[in-house]
């Protein structure tokens, strides 16, 4: 493991340490691909409360954006080797 990634650690434990975010992480994996205003109606919290988790989230490279029309969906980044292991140990 090198340096960059002894770095991000602190920030995927800090993103998923919140129960919200938490929430939404794992809706990301069962949906594989969702746009926030549904993260919001299933979280029952409004549209700007689940944009700052996904942006926390995404931020800590564990979720990626993508503009659909109007929407902004996203989706568990399965690129990063720290979203893997933790999909394995949620699952």
């Amino acid at each position: 493991m090198n340096l960059r990634q002894n770095k991000s650690l602190p920030n995927i434990f800090n993103a998923l340490g919140d129960q919200t975010r938490f929430k939404i992480f794992k809706i990301l994996l069962r949906q594989k691909d969702i746009c926030v205003s549904e993260i919001a109606a299933i979280l029952k919290v409004s549209v700007p409360a689940v944009s700052q988790h996904l942006k926390i989230l995404e931020n800590a490279q564990l979720l990626i954006r993508e503009r659909k029309g109007q929407s902004i969906c996203y989706q568990v980044n399965a690129q990063n080797r720290f979203t893997k292991l933790i999909t394995k140990m949620v699952e």
